[in-house]
Protein backbone atom coordinates (compact mmCIF):
# COMPACT_ATOMS: atom_id res chain seq x y z
CA UNK A 1 0.00 0.00 0.00
CA UNK A 2 1.34 3.22 -1.04
CA UNK A 3 0.32 6.69 -0.34
CA UNK A 4 1.77 10.19 -0.69
CA UNK A 5 2.51 12.13 2.35
CA UNK A 6 -0.24 14.74 1.19
CA UNK A 7 -2.60 12.36 1.29
CA UNK A 8 -1.77 11.42 5.17
CA UNK A 9 -1.68 14.91 5.95
CA UNK A 10 -5.09 15.25 4.79
CA UNK A 11 -6.54 11.91 6.39
CA UNK A 12 -4.57 13.14 9.56
CA UNK A 13 -5.87 16.79 9.04
CA UNK A 14 -9.65 15.71 8.47
CA UNK A 15 -9.73 13.56 11.52
CA UNK A 16 -8.28 16.40 13.64
CA UNK A 17 -10.90 18.39 12.71
CA UNK A 18 -13.84 15.62 13.05
CA UNK A 19 -12.04 16.12 16.44
CA UNK A 20 -11.88 19.75 17.23
CA UNK A 21 -14.21 21.16 19.50
CA UNK A 22 -12.50 20.57 22.96
CA UNK A 23 -11.18 22.11 25.62
CA UNK A 24 -7.43 23.57 25.87
CA UNK A 25 -6.37 20.98 28.60
CA UNK A 26 -6.87 17.67 29.77
CA UNK A 27 -8.64 17.78 32.49
CA UNK A 28 -8.06 14.05 34.79
CA UNK A 29 -6.68 10.53 34.20
CA UNK A 30 -6.03 7.32 35.87
CA UNK A 31 -3.39 5.40 34.80
CA UNK A 32 -2.71 1.95 35.64
CA UNK A 33 0.28 -0.95 34.55
CA UNK A 34 0.29 -4.48 35.26
CA UNK A 35 3.61 -6.84 34.62
CA UNK A 36 2.98 -10.03 33.23
CA UNK A 37 4.23 -11.69 35.80
CA UNK A 38 1.17 -9.91 38.03
CA UNK A 39 -1.53 -11.44 36.04
CA UNK A 40 -3.25 -14.46 36.01
CA UNK A 41 -2.47 -15.51 31.85
CA UNK A 42 1.11 -14.02 31.67
CA UNK A 43 -0.10 -10.98 30.12
CA UNK A 44 0.89 -7.18 30.75
CA UNK A 45 -1.35 -4.94 30.95
CA UNK A 46 -2.55 -0.93 31.17
CA UNK A 47 -5.58 0.82 31.82
CA UNK A 48 -6.58 4.17 30.90
CA UNK A 49 -9.78 6.01 32.44
CA UNK A 50 -10.09 8.77 30.03
CA UNK A 51 -11.87 11.67 32.01
CA UNK A 52 -12.20 15.31 30.32
CA UNK A 53 -15.65 17.14 29.99
CA UNK A 54 -15.64 18.29 26.40
CA UNK A 55 -13.24 15.00 24.56
CA UNK A 56 -14.56 13.63 21.42
CA UNK A 57 -15.73 10.06 21.49
CA UNK A 58 -14.94 9.09 18.55
CA UNK A 59 -12.89 5.80 17.42
CA UNK A 60 -10.91 5.11 14.39
CA UNK A 61 -8.29 2.61 13.04
CA UNK A 62 -5.51 4.27 11.50
CA UNK A 63 -4.37 1.82 8.62
CA UNK A 64 -1.28 0.95 7.95
CA UNK A 65 0.99 2.96 5.15
CA UNK A 66 4.37 3.06 2.66
CA UNK A 67 5.76 6.35 2.41
CA UNK A 68 8.08 7.23 -0.73
CA UNK A 69 11.62 8.21 0.24
CA UNK A 70 12.35 11.21 1.50
CA UNK A 71 8.54 11.98 2.62
CA UNK A 72 7.87 13.78 5.84
CA UNK A 73 5.57 13.34 8.67
CA UNK A 74 3.13 16.94 9.39
CA UNK A 75 3.46 17.48 13.25
CA UNK A 76 -0.38 18.78 14.20
CA UNK A 77 -1.08 20.48 17.05
CA UNK A 78 -4.33 19.38 18.67
CA UNK A 79 -4.36 16.71 16.33
CA UNK A 80 -6.85 14.77 18.56
CA UNK A 81 -8.98 17.89 19.03
CA UNK A 82 -8.93 20.47 21.26
CA UNK A 83 -10.26 23.64 20.85
CA UNK A 84 -9.82 25.79 17.21
CA UNK A 85 -8.55 24.44 14.15
CA UNK A 86 -6.13 21.96 14.10
CA UNK A 87 -3.01 23.28 12.97
CA UNK A 88 0.54 21.79 11.00
CA UNK A 89 3.37 23.75 13.10
CA UNK A 90 6.12 21.29 12.60
CA UNK A 91 7.54 18.63 10.61
CA UNK A 92 9.89 15.39 11.14
CA UNK A 93 11.54 13.03 8.81
CA UNK A 94 8.84 10.12 7.77
CA UNK A 95 9.77 6.03 8.33
CA UNK A 96 8.95 4.09 4.84
CA UNK A 97 6.31 2.13 6.88
CA UNK A 98 3.55 2.77 9.43
CA UNK A 99 1.41 0.87 11.68
CA UNK A 100 -2.00 0.37 12.12
CA UNK A 101 -3.53 1.91 15.47
CA UNK A 102 -6.19 3.04 17.59
CA UNK A 103 -7.23 6.45 17.43
CA UNK A 104 -9.69 8.33 19.48
CA UNK A 105 -9.38 10.80 22.48
CA UNK A 106 -5.54 9.64 22.69
CA UNK A 107 -3.93 7.16 20.74
CA UNK A 108 -3.60 3.49 22.29
CA UNK A 109 -2.73 0.34 21.19
CA UNK A 110 -1.20 -0.48 17.78
CA UNK A 111 -0.75 -3.41 14.99
CA UNK A 112 2.57 -4.55 16.50
CA UNK A 113 0.84 -5.05 20.12
CA UNK A 114 2.10 -2.14 21.69
CA UNK A 115 -0.01 -0.41 24.09
CA UNK A 116 0.20 3.06 25.79
CA UNK A 117 -1.94 5.00 28.09
CA UNK A 118 -1.76 9.18 29.67
CA UNK A 119 -1.98 11.22 32.58
CA UNK A 120 -1.89 14.70 32.56
CA UNK A 121 0.56 16.22 35.15
CA UNK A 122 0.52 19.53 36.71
CA UNK A 123 3.21 21.50 39.10
CA UNK A 124 1.70 22.01 42.24
CA UNK A 125 2.44 26.12 42.91
CA UNK A 126 3.29 26.01 46.51
CA UNK A 127 6.73 27.93 46.97
CA UNK A 128 9.32 30.45 45.21
CA UNK A 129 10.91 27.00 43.62
CA UNK A 130 7.23 25.49 42.02
CA UNK A 131 6.40 28.56 40.93
CA UNK A 132 9.94 28.94 39.21
CA UNK A 133 9.63 25.36 37.84
CA UNK A 134 6.18 25.64 36.51
CA UNK A 135 7.06 28.93 34.46
CA UNK A 136 10.00 27.82 32.89
CA UNK A 137 8.75 24.10 32.49
CA UNK A 138 5.36 25.17 31.54
CA UNK A 139 4.45 28.44 30.57
CA UNK A 140 7.64 29.07 28.77
CA UNK A 141 8.09 25.45 27.35
CA UNK A 142 9.41 25.63 23.64
CA UNK A 143 8.62 23.10 21.49
CA UNK A 144 5.95 21.32 18.97
CA UNK A 145 5.48 18.07 20.67
CA UNK A 146 2.31 16.99 22.60
CA UNK A 147 0.90 14.38 24.26
CA UNK A 148 -0.96 13.30 20.95
CA UNK A 149 1.74 13.61 18.35
CA UNK A 150 4.17 11.47 20.32
CA UNK A 151 1.79 9.18 21.05
CA UNK A 152 0.96 8.83 17.13
CA UNK A 153 4.39 8.77 15.88
CA UNK A 154 5.19 6.03 18.61
CA UNK A 155 2.41 3.92 17.54
CA UNK A 156 2.86 4.33 13.97
CA UNK A 157 6.91 2.85 14.28
CA UNK A 158 7.23 1.10 17.10
CA UNK A 159 7.43 -3.07 17.38
CA UNK A 160 8.52 -2.78 21.03
CA UNK A 161 8.12 -1.13 24.56
CA UNK A 162 11.71 -0.40 24.55
CA UNK A 163 11.97 0.96 21.05
CA UNK A 164 8.86 3.00 21.81
CA UNK A 165 10.91 4.72 24.70
CA UNK A 166 13.43 5.87 22.59
CA UNK A 167 11.49 7.03 19.65
CA UNK A 168 9.16 9.33 21.81
CA UNK A 169 12.81 10.36 23.59
CA UNK A 170 14.53 11.33 20.26
CA UNK A 171 10.91 13.16 19.41
CA UNK A 172 10.99 15.30 22.11
CA UNK A 173 14.42 16.18 22.09
CA UNK A 174 14.35 16.78 18.55
CA UNK A 175 11.22 19.37 19.25
CA UNK A 176 10.54 20.19 22.31
CA UNK A 177 7.84 19.06 24.42
CA UNK A 178 5.44 22.52 24.99
CA UNK A 179 2.27 20.70 26.21
CA UNK A 180 1.49 20.25 30.02
CA UNK A 181 3.14 17.33 31.67
CA UNK A 182 2.72 13.12 31.00
CA UNK A 183 2.87 10.11 32.72
CA UNK A 184 2.35 7.72 30.23
CA UNK A 185 2.77 3.55 30.97
CA UNK A 186 3.56 1.61 27.93
CA UNK A 187 3.99 -2.06 27.26
CA UNK A 188 4.11 -4.85 24.64
CA UNK A 189 3.38 -7.85 26.72
CA UNK A 190 6.63 -8.50 27.86
CA UNK A 191 7.65 -5.06 28.95
CA UNK A 192 6.53 -2.48 31.10
CA UNK A 193 7.85 1.08 30.99
CA UNK A 194 6.83 4.39 32.17
CA UNK A 195 7.66 7.47 30.42
CA UNK A 196 6.71 11.18 31.37
CA UNK A 197 7.21 13.94 29.60
CA UNK A 198 8.34 17.72 32.08
CA UNK A 199 8.67 20.05 29.22
CA UNK A 200 10.78 21.69 26.81
CA UNK A 201 13.21 18.72 25.59
CA UNK A 202 13.29 16.87 29.26
CA UNK A 203 12.23 13.23 29.70
CA UNK A 204 12.62 10.12 31.77
CA UNK A 205 11.41 6.42 32.08
CA UNK A 206 11.73 3.12 33.95
CA UNK A 207 11.09 -0.10 33.23
CA UNK A 208 8.72 -1.58 36.20
CA UNK A 209 9.34 -4.77 37.47
CA UNK A 210 7.62 -7.46 35.58
CA UNK A 211 5.64 -8.44 39.04
CA UNK A 212 4.13 -5.23 40.25
CA UNK A 213 2.01 -2.77 39.57
CA UNK A 214 1.87 1.00 38.76
CA UNK A 215 -0.32 3.55 39.58
CA UNK A 216 -0.59 7.52 38.19
CA UNK A 217 -3.13 10.04 38.79
CA UNK A 218 -2.24 13.35 37.32
CA UNK A 219 0.92 14.00 38.97
CA UNK A 220 4.01 12.84 38.02
CA UNK A 221 5.31 9.25 39.73
CA UNK A 222 9.13 8.91 38.50
CA UNK A 223 11.05 9.21 42.26
CA UNK A 224 14.43 7.15 43.08
CA UNK A 225 15.78 6.54 39.97
CA UNK A 226 19.72 4.97 39.38
CA UNK A 227 20.49 6.78 36.71
CA UNK A 228 23.51 4.76 36.48
CA UNK A 229 21.05 1.61 35.61
CA UNK A 230 20.87 1.69 31.57
CA UNK A 231 19.17 -1.28 31.09
CA UNK A 232 15.67 -0.31 33.50
CA UNK A 233 16.57 3.52 32.84
CA UNK A 234 16.42 5.76 30.19
CA UNK A 235 16.52 9.37 30.00
CA UNK A 236 17.34 12.83 28.10
CA UNK A 237 21.22 13.13 28.34
CA UNK A 238 20.79 16.69 30.45
CA UNK A 239 18.06 15.37 32.69
CA UNK A 240 20.12 16.45 35.64
CA UNK A 241 22.09 19.43 34.17
CA UNK A 242 18.98 21.55 32.85
CA UNK A 243 17.75 20.90 36.82
CA UNK A 244 20.78 22.23 38.29
CA UNK A 245 21.35 24.73 35.59
CA UNK A 246 18.13 26.36 36.07
CA UNK A 247 17.69 26.38 39.93
CA UNK A 248 15.55 23.51 40.78
CA UNK A 249 18.22 21.67 42.77
CA UNK A 250 21.19 22.74 44.15
CA UNK A 251 24.35 20.32 42.81
CA UNK A 252 25.04 19.03 46.04
CA UNK A 253 21.87 17.82 46.59
CA UNK A 254 22.22 16.00 43.07
CA UNK A 255 22.41 11.88 43.86
CA UNK A 256 22.31 9.68 40.33
CA UNK A 257 21.74 6.35 42.11
CA UNK A 258 18.49 8.08 43.82
CA UNK A 259 17.73 11.06 41.75
CA UNK A 260 13.45 11.92 41.65
CA UNK A 261 12.72 13.97 38.55
CA UNK A 262 9.00 14.17 39.48
CA UNK A 263 9.53 16.18 42.34
CA UNK A 264 12.44 18.08 40.44
CA UNK A 265 10.61 18.72 37.30
CA UNK A 266 6.44 18.45 38.52
CA UNK A 267 6.14 19.20 42.22
CA UNK A 268 2.77 18.08 43.04
CA UNK A 269 1.40 16.22 46.26
CA UNK A 270 -2.34 17.11 45.90
CA UNK A 271 -5.01 15.04 47.56
CA UNK A 272 -6.38 15.36 43.72
CA UNK A 273 -3.99 12.92 42.97
CA UNK A 274 -2.50 11.54 45.62
CA UNK A 275 -6.06 9.85 47.31
CA UNK A 276 -6.26 7.90 44.06
CA UNK A 277 -2.97 6.56 44.00
CA UNK A 278 -3.38 5.29 47.70
CA UNK A 279 -7.05 4.12 46.79
CA UNK A 280 -5.74 1.67 43.70
CA UNK A 281 -2.75 0.51 45.69
CA UNK A 282 -4.50 -0.46 48.80
CA UNK A 283 -7.12 -1.88 46.61
CA UNK A 284 -4.54 -4.30 45.01
CA UNK A 285 -2.33 -5.32 47.81
CA UNK A 286 -3.80 -5.24 50.34
CA UNK A 287 -2.11 -7.13 52.99
CA UNK A 288 1.19 -6.11 51.61
CA UNK A 289 0.64 -1.88 51.09
CA UNK A 290 0.76 -0.22 54.42
CA UNK A 291 0.42 3.46 53.89
CA UNK A 292 -2.56 5.55 54.79
CA UNK A 293 -4.52 7.84 52.30
CA UNK A 294 -2.68 10.91 53.28
CA UNK A 295 0.68 10.36 52.68
CA UNK A 296 2.89 11.83 49.45
CA UNK A 297 5.73 9.77 48.91
CA UNK A 298 3.74 6.06 48.02
CA UNK A 299 6.41 3.90 46.05
CA UNK A 300 6.24 3.82 42.32
CA UNK A 301 4.90 0.40 42.06
CA UNK A 302 4.01 -3.19 44.50
CA UNK A 303 3.61 -5.94 44.02
CA UNK A 304 0.22 -7.10 44.45
CA UNK A 305 -1.42 -9.64 46.82
CA UNK A 306 -2.52 -11.79 44.50
CA UNK A 307 -2.40 -12.09 40.54
CA UNK A 308 -4.54 -9.92 38.60
CA UNK A 309 -6.83 -10.05 35.65
CA UNK A 310 -9.06 -7.90 33.16
CA UNK A 311 -11.74 -7.86 35.47
CA UNK A 312 -9.91 -6.98 38.52
CA UNK A 313 -8.49 -3.99 36.51
CA UNK A 314 -12.28 -2.87 35.40
CA UNK A 315 -13.53 -3.06 38.94
CA UNK A 316 -11.09 -0.84 39.97
CA UNK A 317 -11.41 1.22 37.55
CA UNK A 318 -14.87 2.06 38.67
CA UNK A 319 -14.25 2.43 42.28
CA UNK A 320 -15.41 5.49 44.51
CA UNK A 321 -14.30 4.52 47.48
CA UNK A 322 -16.60 2.58 48.88
CA UNK A 323 -15.96 1.22 52.20
CA UNK A 324 -13.83 4.11 53.37
CA UNK A 325 -14.18 7.42 54.93
CA UNK A 326 -14.32 8.89 51.33
CA UNK A 327 -17.10 6.50 50.03
CA UNK A 328 -19.10 9.22 48.21
CA UNK A 329 -22.12 6.76 47.93
CA UNK A 330 -22.85 7.82 51.83
CA UNK A 331 -24.25 11.33 53.49
CA UNK A 332 -26.59 13.50 52.14
CA UNK A 333 -24.61 14.29 49.17
CA UNK A 334 -25.55 10.80 47.59
CA UNK A 335 -29.17 11.37 47.72
CA UNK A 336 -31.19 8.72 49.15
CA UNK A 337 -30.13 6.12 46.29
CA UNK A 338 -26.43 6.62 47.20
CA UNK A 339 -25.19 8.37 43.96
CA UNK A 340 -21.25 8.83 44.06
CA UNK A 341 -21.11 10.61 40.85
CA UNK A 342 -21.47 14.23 41.17
CA UNK A 343 -20.33 17.30 39.15
CA UNK A 344 -17.15 18.68 41.23
CA UNK A 345 -18.40 22.80 40.51
CA UNK A 346 -16.69 25.19 42.66
CA UNK A 347 -17.97 27.64 45.26
CA UNK A 348 -18.20 30.96 45.42
CA UNK A 349 -17.83 31.12 48.64
CA UNK A 350 -15.01 28.50 49.26
CA UNK A 351 -12.77 28.07 45.77
CA UNK A 352 -10.80 25.44 47.53
CA UNK A 353 -13.55 23.34 48.25
CA UNK A 354 -14.13 20.46 46.16
CA UNK A 355 -15.76 16.59 46.26
CA UNK A 356 -13.56 13.27 46.92
CA UNK A 357 -12.06 12.66 43.63
CA UNK A 358 -12.75 9.17 42.83
CA UNK A 359 -11.33 6.72 39.94
CA UNK A 360 -14.71 6.76 38.57
CA UNK A 361 -16.39 9.67 37.50
CA UNK A 362 -18.96 11.05 35.37
CA UNK A 363 -17.04 12.88 32.97
CA UNK A 364 -15.08 9.68 31.77
CA UNK A 365 -15.26 9.44 28.01
CA UNK A 366 -14.02 6.11 27.93
CA UNK A 367 -12.44 3.14 29.99
CA UNK A 368 -9.41 1.11 28.16
CA UNK A 369 -7.94 -2.10 29.66
CA UNK A 370 -4.87 -3.20 26.97
CA UNK A 371 -4.22 -7.13 27.67
CA UNK A 372 -1.10 -7.75 25.59
CA UNK A 373 0.44 -11.51 25.62
CA UNK A 374 4.36 -11.20 24.39
CA UNK A 375 4.39 -15.11 23.83
CA UNK A 376 2.16 -14.74 20.92
CA UNK A 377 2.98 -13.13 17.21
CA UNK A 378 2.61 -9.54 17.72
CA UNK A 379 -0.13 -9.05 15.11
CA UNK A 380 -2.54 -10.44 17.92
CA UNK A 381 -0.91 -10.27 20.82
CA UNK A 382 -2.78 -7.18 21.89
CA UNK A 383 -6.34 -6.82 22.99
CA UNK A 384 -8.19 -3.58 23.75
CA UNK A 385 -10.67 -4.21 26.16
CA UNK A 386 -12.82 -1.13 25.66
CA UNK A 387 -16.25 0.51 27.14
CA UNK A 388 -17.65 3.99 26.73
CA UNK A 389 -18.77 5.94 29.99
CA UNK A 390 -17.88 5.78 33.49
CA UNK A 391 -16.36 2.02 34.15
CA UNK A 392 -18.53 1.29 37.12
CA UNK A 393 -22.21 1.63 34.93
CA UNK A 394 -20.56 0.70 31.17
CA UNK A 395 -19.38 -2.80 29.73
CA UNK A 396 -15.94 -3.54 27.97
CA UNK A 397 -15.86 -5.70 24.52
CA UNK A 398 -12.66 -7.01 22.97
CA UNK A 399 -11.04 -4.94 19.92
CA UNK A 400 -7.96 -5.60 17.63
CA UNK A 401 -5.96 -3.32 16.06
CA UNK A 402 -5.79 -5.65 13.27
CA UNK A 403 -9.80 -5.46 12.84
CA UNK A 404 -10.85 -4.52 9.13
CA UNK A 405 -13.09 -2.46 10.19
CA UNK A 406 -15.18 -1.06 13.22
CA UNK A 407 -18.98 -1.15 13.87
CA UNK A 408 -20.77 2.35 13.24
CA UNK A 409 -21.42 2.75 16.50
CA UNK A 410 -18.12 3.58 17.66
CA UNK A 411 -17.58 6.79 14.56
CA UNK A 412 -20.98 8.05 15.65
CA UNK A 413 -22.19 10.71 17.55
CA UNK A 414 -20.52 12.55 20.77
CA UNK A 415 -21.50 14.81 23.32
CA UNK A 416 -21.45 17.93 21.73
CA UNK A 417 -24.40 16.28 19.42
CA UNK A 418 -27.55 15.39 20.33
CA UNK A 419 -28.44 12.22 21.43
CA UNK A 420 -28.42 9.22 18.94
CA UNK A 421 -29.00 5.50 19.86
CA UNK A 422 -26.68 4.52 16.37
CA UNK A 423 -23.99 6.68 18.71
CA UNK A 424 -22.58 3.75 21.55
CA UNK A 425 -21.14 6.72 23.46
CA UNK A 426 -25.09 7.59 23.90
CA UNK A 427 -25.83 4.82 24.13
CA UNK A 428 -23.84 4.38 27.26
CA UNK A 429 -24.27 7.78 28.34
CA UNK A 430 -28.09 7.46 28.74
CA UNK A 431 -27.58 4.01 31.02
CA UNK A 432 -24.80 5.95 33.23
CA UNK A 433 -27.51 8.99 33.62
CA UNK A 434 -30.39 6.54 34.01
CA UNK A 435 -28.90 4.54 36.84
CA UNK A 436 -28.73 7.91 38.59
CA UNK A 437 -32.37 7.81 39.47
CA UNK A 438 -31.70 4.92 41.76
CA UNK A 439 -28.33 4.11 42.01
CA UNK A 440 -27.17 1.23 44.10
CA UNK A 441 -30.39 -0.48 42.83
CA UNK A 442 -29.85 0.31 39.22
CA UNK A 443 -25.90 -0.29 39.56
CA UNK A 444 -26.62 -4.11 40.97
CA UNK A 445 -28.96 -4.50 37.82
CA UNK A 446 -26.38 -3.31 35.58
CA UNK A 447 -23.26 -5.29 37.14
CA UNK A 448 -25.59 -8.50 36.95
CA UNK A 449 -26.35 -7.93 33.24
CA UNK A 450 -22.99 -7.02 32.25
CA UNK A 451 -20.99 -9.92 33.89
CA UNK A 452 -23.59 -12.44 32.24
CA UNK A 453 -21.56 -11.37 29.09
CA UNK A 454 -18.36 -10.36 30.22
CA UNK A 455 -17.53 -13.61 32.48
CA UNK A 456 -17.87 -15.93 29.24
CA UNK A 457 -16.25 -13.37 27.02
CA UNK A 458 -12.95 -13.22 28.79
CA UNK A 459 -12.52 -16.97 28.27
CA UNK A 460 -13.68 -16.70 24.44
CA UNK A 461 -12.04 -13.61 23.78
CA UNK A 462 -8.89 -15.74 24.95
CA UNK A 463 -9.94 -18.91 22.42
CA UNK A 464 -10.36 -16.29 19.53
CA UNK A 465 -6.86 -14.93 20.08
CA UNK A 466 -4.90 -18.73 20.32
CA UNK A 467 -7.08 -20.01 16.93
CA UNK A 468 -6.00 -16.69 15.47
CA UNK A 469 -2.32 -16.80 16.94
CA UNK A 470 -2.44 -20.43 15.00
CA UNK A 471 -3.44 -19.24 11.63
CA UNK A 472 -0.96 -16.72 11.89
CA UNK A 473 1.62 -19.45 11.97
CA UNK A 474 0.67 -21.30 9.99
CA UNK A 475 0.50 -18.19 7.53
CA UNK A 476 -3.02 -17.77 6.97
CA UNK A 477 -3.02 -14.20 7.48
CA UNK A 478 -6.51 -13.11 6.07
CA UNK A 479 -8.12 -15.85 7.84
CA UNK A 480 -6.86 -15.48 11.33
CA UNK A 481 -7.78 -11.42 10.89
CA UNK A 482 -11.39 -12.47 9.42
CA UNK A 483 -11.41 -14.37 12.72
CA UNK A 484 -10.73 -11.34 14.92
CA UNK A 485 -13.12 -8.92 13.45
CA UNK A 486 -16.13 -10.72 12.86
CA UNK A 487 -16.24 -12.49 16.76
CA UNK A 488 -14.66 -8.39 17.91
CA UNK A 489 -17.49 -6.95 15.47
CA UNK A 490 -20.09 -9.06 16.78
CA UNK A 491 -19.84 -8.75 19.86
CA UNK A 492 -19.47 -4.80 19.72
CA UNK A 493 -22.58 -5.21 18.32
CA UNK A 494 -24.30 -7.16 20.40
CA UNK A 495 -23.12 -5.47 23.74
CA UNK A 496 -24.81 -2.37 21.95
CA UNK A 497 -28.38 -3.77 21.57
CA UNK A 498 -27.94 -5.34 24.91
CA UNK A 499 -27.21 -1.46 26.23
CA UNK A 500 -30.10 -0.11 24.38
CA UNK A 501 -32.46 -2.29 25.65
CA UNK A 502 -31.42 -2.12 29.22
CA UNK A 503 -32.12 1.49 29.07
CA UNK A 504 -35.28 1.31 27.96
CA UNK A 505 -35.89 -1.65 30.75
CA UNK A 506 -33.93 1.04 33.90
CA UNK A 507 -35.84 4.16 32.81
CA UNK A 508 -38.92 2.29 32.83
CA UNK A 509 -38.95 0.78 35.85
CA UNK A 510 -36.69 3.65 37.92
CA UNK A 511 -38.88 6.91 36.16
CA UNK A 512 -40.84 9.46 38.70
CA UNK A 513 -39.49 8.16 41.78
CA UNK A 514 -41.29 4.76 41.52
CA UNK A 515 -40.22 1.09 41.37
CA UNK A 516 -42.04 -0.49 38.73
CA UNK A 517 -44.26 2.42 39.37
CA UNK A 518 -44.77 1.26 42.85
CA UNK A 519 -43.95 4.12 45.49
CA UNK A 520 -40.75 3.87 47.42
CA UNK A 521 -40.65 6.58 49.69
CA UNK A 522 -37.53 8.10 51.02
CA UNK A 523 -35.45 6.35 53.45
CA UNK A 524 -36.34 8.35 56.85
CA UNK A 525 -32.71 8.99 57.54
CA UNK A 526 -32.68 11.03 54.15
CA UNK A 527 -36.16 12.57 55.48
CA UNK A 528 -34.61 14.25 58.70
CA UNK A 529 -31.15 14.95 57.13
CA UNK A 530 -33.30 17.30 54.06
CA UNK A 531 -35.57 18.29 57.14
CA UNK A 532 -38.74 16.86 55.15
CA UNK A 533 -41.96 18.25 56.66
CA UNK A 534 -45.69 18.76 56.28
CA UNK A 535 -46.93 22.25 54.73
CA UNK A 536 -48.89 24.21 56.86
CA UNK A 537 -51.20 26.69 55.66
CA UNK A 538 -50.05 29.86 58.00
CA UNK A 539 -53.47 30.96 59.90
CA UNK A 540 -54.73 34.51 59.89
CA UNK A 541 -56.95 37.04 62.47
CA UNK A 542 -60.62 37.18 61.92
CA UNK A 543 -61.56 40.61 61.82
Amino acid sequence: MLRKDSRFFAVSFSVAMLLALMSTAALACTVIAVGKNATVDGSAMITHNDDSRTANSRLFIIPEADWPEGSMRPIIKDAHGYEGDAQKIDETSQVPHTYRYFFSRYSFMNEKGVAISEATNGVEVSDDRSKKVQQIMEKDAAGSIDAWVVQDVMLERAKTAREAVKIMGDLVEKHGWYDSGETMPLTDGNEVWIIEFYGNKIWAAWRMPDDHVFVAANRARLRHLDLTDKENVMCCPDLVEYAVKNGFIDSKDVNEKDFSPADVYSPNSELYATRREWRVLSLLAPESFKLGPDEYDYPMSVKPDKKLSVHDLFQVKGDWYAGTPYDLSKGIQAGPWGNPIRFANKSEKNPEASWERSINMMRTCYVHIAQVRGDLPEEVRGISWYGYGAADTTYITPLWPIMRNLPPLYSIGDRFHDYDPKSGWWVNTRVQEIAGLRYQDAREEIHKARDAKLMPLYMQARMVQDRAAELFKDGKKDEAIDLITDFAYAHAVDWNQRWLALGDRLFSKYALGYTNVKVTPYPEWWNEAVGYDTPRRESKEKK
